[in-house]
């Protein structure tokens, strides 16, 4: 599929696909049961999140590192109702089985702490020759170069802050990371950490509300089995975990505290956006065309967010093409708006799972070498950097706990239609179409109003959790 600047190719694979090809159903109905209910207290729906183990092994995949830009409460309740469970059958013979809903959520207390401060982002559009010389937004720094990662030679350079609001900071090659120790402090008294622990190179925070898991030099973070990408690995100092400031302030703290987001504004409207159209068929899969799927999954969303009481505008209701920067016009001209981008993947026979982008930060790189670069100064869309990944994360989180789908994470990218969006925004990817049975389901129907009804539920939550925030403004 092709989103936005560049041409997008899939990922490898880490997470193991949790409907294996091979099994004979596809069990939504237990689907709740492995993902502690973090999200869905936040975001809608659910059942308490699983203690941490007392002394849990080390993780043999690669986990994440995490960063917030802190905000001090969340709250989220929820209520939906079952859906008809629907079996489908595959092409082999095989049967997979759809439809659960979740239960309510609970609330997340306040939490008063100095937090660490970021600048907003000024309203400018990007520019492919912009220098990497130019200077970076306030209160984050710029990378040095295309690795993302800390070098020996950058390593040499580390400088210990004085602590700063309670916040321990560690300068690494120019660039701010601040201790794990910190983190878990400044959240203890909502969450009421138990576990703090590292062995070898993974890491654990967690509660009866919250596990966090990472992994020294690797970008992938699980909060409460829920996969992120960090914009930074995790780094280690003197023998102390180390987050990355930026990822602490434009993932891990609109990821806890949404009801914080500073400049969050009300919505009653979605602009859904189905991928591709027209002389653009986007990727081919074995069933069909992704501009085909996409559209169907567009107005299966817009139905389920009309009977959620949201106003709804398409970018496309027919197989035409729209350019993207058209797209993203409408958006920007809808009031009171948030804006959803429908596509769906494509890759080898093998490739599965479920993954959703939101924009790069400023000072940062995408995901993906395809995915727009190292954003140098800041485009139109990251002044919504937190609602968006919030957005993300509860569009994202809702689909996957329902579903045992592979999780391939919450990721970053400067898709067009994401760099220009003067509105909170995400191009969310519902499968690979080029997989056999991944396209059996986005073929259906029945699929794609049970992930439309996950949808749903996401946006009228996401906007529940940043009610207090909104109405701050």
């Amino acid at each position: 599929m092709t989103p936005g600047l560049h041409s997008k190719l899939p990922t490898a694979l880490i997470a193991t696909f949790a409907f294996a090809l091979a099994s004979t159903s596809f069990d939504v109905a237990h689907a709740d049961d492995a993902k502690p209910g973090f999200f869905k207290k936040l975001f809608g729906g659910g059942d308490k999140a699983e203690a941490p183990p007392p002394a849990p092994e080390p993780e043999k995949k690669p986990v994440a590192k995490s960063k917030p830009e802190p905000e001090k409460t969340a709250t989220k309740k929820t209520s939906s109702s079952k859906p008809p469970r629907v079996i489908i059958t595959t092409t082999g013979g095989k049967k997979m089985e759809i439809g659960k809903k979740t239960a309510p959520a609970k609330t997340v207390a306040k939490m008063e702490t100095p937090k660490p401060r970021e600048e907003p982002v000024k309203d400018v559009t990007k520019s492919s020759s912009a220098k990497d010389n130019e200077a970076p937004m306030k209160g984050e720094f710029k990378e040095d170069d295309d690795d993302k990662t800390v070098s020996a030679e950058k390593s040499k350079s580390i400088e210990v802050l004085p602590a700063n609001g309670g916040w321990e900071i560690v300068k690494i090659g120019g660039r701010d990371y601040v201790t794990a120790e910190s983190i878990r402090n400044f959240y203890n008294p909502v969450y009421g950490f138990t576990t703090f622990r590292t062995q070898g190179t993974h890491f654990w925070l967690g509660s009866s509300k919250l596990i966090l898991k990472a992994q020294i030099g690797s970008q992938e973070m699980l909060i409460n089995n829920i996969k992120f990408i960090l914009s930074f690995p995790v780094a280690e100092h003197n023998g102390k975990v180390l987050f990355s400031r930026l990822d602490l302030c434009k993932l891990i703290d609109p990821v806890l505290y949404p009801s914080h987001i500073q400049n969050a504004e009300f919505f009653d409207t979605v602009v859904v956006d189905a991928g591709h159209g027209g002389h653009d068929a986007g990727a081919r899969g074995i069933y069909g065309y992704e501009k085909d799927f996409a559209l169907k999954m567009a107005m299966a969303v817009r139905a389920a967010l009309m009977q959620r009481g949201f106003k709804v505008i398409l970018t496309r209701a027919t197989d035409t093409f729209i350019t993207l920067g058209g797209r993203v016009a409408i958006a920007n001209q809808t009031p009171k708006s948030i804006f959803l981008s429908f596509h769906f993947n494509s890759g080898g026979a093998a490739a599965t799972g479920i993954e959703t982008w939101a924009l790069t930060p400023q000072s940062a790189a995408a995901t993906i070498s395809r995915g727009g670069g190292y954003n140098v100064n800041g485009v139109t869309g990251n002044k919504q950097d937190s609602a968006n990944i919030a957005l993300a994360t509860a569009v994202h989180a809702s689909v996957i706990s329902r579903f045992k789908f592979v999780d391939r994470g919450i990721k970053r990218a400067q898709w067009s239609v994401l760099t220009g969006c003067k509105r909170p925004g995400i191009l969310f990817e519902g499968g690979f179409v080029t997989n056999g049975a991944e396209c059996q389901l986005v073929a259906s129907e029945t699929y794609r109003q049970q992930v439309s009804n996950a949808i749903g539920d996401a946006v009228l939550n996401y906007r529940k959790a940043l009610e207090s925030a909104m109405a701050k403004r």
